[in-house]
């Protein structure tokens, strides 16, 4: 009789709970919804704003600021009191344009326009789905770096390492596997067409 104990459920979830892998996945997810300017420029939010005006985003349970958020990714550490706009702009979240302060800024209407008016020629966060590959804005791999991926499912290496060696999530490495991202890549065409086989733990592509 075997006694080799299979390994518990608790044990598996604690795997798949990486803290480093939730990390790049929280940090793709708000990267897709930033809409980056040149030089200077005001880099808006382009997702969910709250009734005050400024761009909030959730990240594991807890809903934060935009902006206060991008502050964090860019010093390393969370701001120690408010983060103000240089440029007047509250779903600007351009780090160049964010400093800590303890005044809030005094209103003002021209700021408060302009943004309603730049905000209003950008396309919606969902208006790039579609587009194929490096074409979409929201992309964060290249083709040469698809092809590599697919390199590597060849080999058996799995998404969630995978996905953590390009600084994306394991679920956009599974889409590219199935064929659901990137198709007009002859190496991903090639993936969605192959045949599969059931496994313990998931499916294995033959050849």
């Amino acid at each position: 009789m075997d006694e080799t104990k299979k390994p518990s459920r608790t044990s598996q979830r604690a795997t798949s709970s990486d803290p480093e892998a939730q990390r790049l996945s929280s940090f793709a997810k708000f990267s897709a919804l930033v809409r980056q300017g040149g030089g200077d420029e005001c880099w808006y939010w382009l997702g969910a704003v709250n009734n005050r005006g400024y761009g909030v985003f959730r990240v594991g349970r807890r809903v934060v600021m935009a902006h206060r958020h991008m502050f964090e990714l860019e010093h390393g550490r969370p701001p120690s009191g408010m983060v103000l706009h240089t440029c007047g702009k509250k779903t600007c979240v351009n780090p160049s344009h964010l400093y800590e302060g303890s005044k809030p800024n005094p209103f003002n209407a021209d700021a408060v326009l302009l943004e309603e008016i730049e905000r209003k020629a950008l396309p919606a966060a969902s208006s790039s789905r579609g587009r194929p590959g490096i074409n979409n804005p929201r992309a964060r791999l290249t083709e040469q770096q698809v092809k590599e991926i697919c390199a590597l499912l060849d080999q058996g290496v799995s998404p969630r390492i995978i996905g953590f060696s390009f600084g994306v999530d394991a679920k956009s490495i599974r889409n590219i596997d199935e064929g659901k991202t990137w198709s007009h890549v002859p190496e991903v065409a090639r993936r969605a067409e192959a045949p599969k086989k059931r496994r313990r733990g998931g499916w294995r592509r033959r050849g």
